[in-house]
């Protein structure tokens, strides 16, 4: 049996995140991520884990039966989806909703999402990766909002799925593992969103237009100051 890492023994742990299997640096292992023996993909548990690479076949049950991105158990009524702040403004996401505290752990125990300064690691990336649909900004957030809704739409896009986000019924806000300030989500969008205005610009004005409203009803989602 393995350990948990030193860096998360003081987090509170979900039961439902307890049951997940243990990686070799002692973070459990979300139910999405893809297991690998001999760089041939196994069942959920055998082998290696690759946290870069998510089971494809995860997302179909996530969406038709109604589970839990992360720990895989049944989803209630409320949808929480774990989100970097270009998300807050564009209200998509290419992962499937979860538990609010699942998805609360993430923000405060994940390394990707605590570490600030940490880049995706895309050395040596096995074959049977899929790339997320869409068109991803493949950056380090810095800041992380826990997104609660009671609807969400899944639609087809090419390569795959994305997620529309319905009203939060709840937002909390994360950098660092630890609740985040107004100015840190801030500086998150500031770097971020010259990147979708980029895009907006590409589609046209109107495109350009409602970007800057989404921008607008965002900054009222954010940490008071």
């Amino acid at each position: 049996m393995r350990d948990y890492n030193n860096l998360i023994s003081a987090i509170t742990m979900p039961l439902r995140i307890m049951r997940l299997p243990i990686s070799p640096a002692g973070y459990p292992v979300p139910w999405f991520v893809q297991f690998f023996e001999k760089g041939v993909p196994t069942d959920f548990g055998s082998g290696e884990p690759d946290f870069r690479v998510a089971d494809a076949r995860k997302l179909i049950r996530a969406i038709k039966e109604s589970r839990c991105w992360i720990c895989g158990d049944m989803l209630g009524r409320n949808k929480t989806f774990t989100i970097g702040p270009m998300c807050a403004i564009n209200r998509v996401i290419s992962e499937p909703p979860q538990h609010r505290e699942c998805s609360i752990f993430s923000a405060m125990a994940c390394p990707f999402l605590t570490k600030p300064r940490m880049r995706r690691n895309e050395n040596d990336l096995p074959e049977q990766r899929v790339e997320a649909p869409g068109a991803p900004i493949k950056r380090n957030p810095g800041a992380v909002c826990v997104w609660t809704t009671r609807t969400f739409k899944p639609f087809k896009v090419q390569g795959g799925i994305l997620f529309s986000l319905g009203d939060p019924t709840e937002t909390l806000w994360f950098a660092e593992g630890r609740s985040a300030t107004r100015d840190e989500v801030l500086a998150s969008i500031d770097s971020g969103y010259p990147l979708l205005l980029d895009m907006a610009k590409r589609e046209g004005h109107r495109a350009v237009e409602e970007l800057q409203h989404q921008r607008q009803q965002a900054m009222l989602l954010l940490p008071a100051g």
